[in-house]
């Protein structure tokens, strides 16, 4: 399965700010579904490389102008196993404060 995620209405680009609001509210949606995904034993990805092909994916998938494709995730079933996911401490990539403050790390 293909899932396209989209906006509707205009993004605006001035101020900066605006385009980050307009942003910010599908991808942490995303990153639900890729952690339901996961508990679900899908295999799942956030990719954005085929959101290039502004005329062919809006015919394909007979979008109008008026919404804009954000992220595409396709979800599958794995061939093989997932192992534990590998994560490192939270002390080592935390950072207090400042850039560079890592009073949590591992000595």
């Amino acid at each position: 399965m293909i899932v396209v995620a989209c906006l509707r209405g205009a993004r605006v680009f001035f101020p900066p700010i605006a385009a980050t609001s307009y942003y910010g509210s599908i991808y942490p949606s995303v990153q639900n579904l890729l952690l339901a995904a996961r508990a679900a034993g899908l295999g799942a990805a956030l990719i954005t490389l085929p959101l290039w092909s502004t005329v062919l994916e809006r015919r394909a998938l007979g979008l109008p102008w008026s919404v804009t494709r954000c992220a595409v995730v396709p979800l599958g079933w794995p061939r093989g196993r997932y192992g534990p996911t590998t994560r490192r401490p939270v002390g080592d990539v935390v950072k207090v404060d400042r850039w560079g403050n890592q009073p949590f790390r591992a000595r």
